[in-house]
């Protein structure tokens, strides 16, 4: 059984976060068999970290990058004409024809991608930074990989009960 989120646990790993993303971050946590808390912290500090802390489901500046029309979508940053095709194929959805079902379909195209990626394998492992190349790839900077460090440790923190709620 997959490792549940309340919306205050999530507001004390990520002060900044909708109290609403607990709900797609559950989905997300049982579609991909998030059952540790180890592995559910490295799951919600990754999507806290690409998307602003879940508050934008696509790069702000996305329209007028090089990849448009495939830019970051999602909590998980879908880019690529590759990454769309594939996530469309495996959630029979038609993202190249039409790239913003993959923000309406967030929840799903974010637990496929992790599953695609295995990147419970760097959860399991508390591989944080490893986790940040395979999903930021060039993006993935100092700051960003500084901050999923953070956020895992919070997370940790938080989900094994260790720190309580107050964060």
């Amino acid at each position: 059984m997959a490792v549940s989120l309340t919306p205050s646990q999530l507001k004390a790993i990520c002060p900044e976060a909708p109290a609403s993303a607990a709900l797609s971050l559950n989905a997300i946590l049982a579609r991909t068999g998030s059952i540790t808390h180890l592995r559910a912290a490295m799951l919600v500090a990754q999507l806290a970290a690409a998307s602003e802390r879940f508050r934008l489901l696509e790069e702000p500046d996305g329209p007028h990058r090089p990849s448009a029309p495939f830019y970051g979508r999602g909590w998980i940053r879908l880019t690529g004409r590759r990454g769309y095709r594939e996530a469309g194929a495996a959630l029979d959805l038609d993202l190249l024809r039409t790239p913003d079902l993959a923000r309406r379909h967030n929840t799903e195209v974010t637990a496929w991608f992790w599953n695609a990626h295995r990147l419970h394998a760097f959860s399991d492992v508390g591989d944080v930074d490893g986790c940040t190349r395979a999903i930021a790839g060039a993006e993935a900077s100092p700051e960003r990989l500084a901050l999923g460090r953070a956020l895992y440790e919070r997370a940790c923190g938080v989900l094994s009960g260790a720190h309580g709620l107050a964060a």
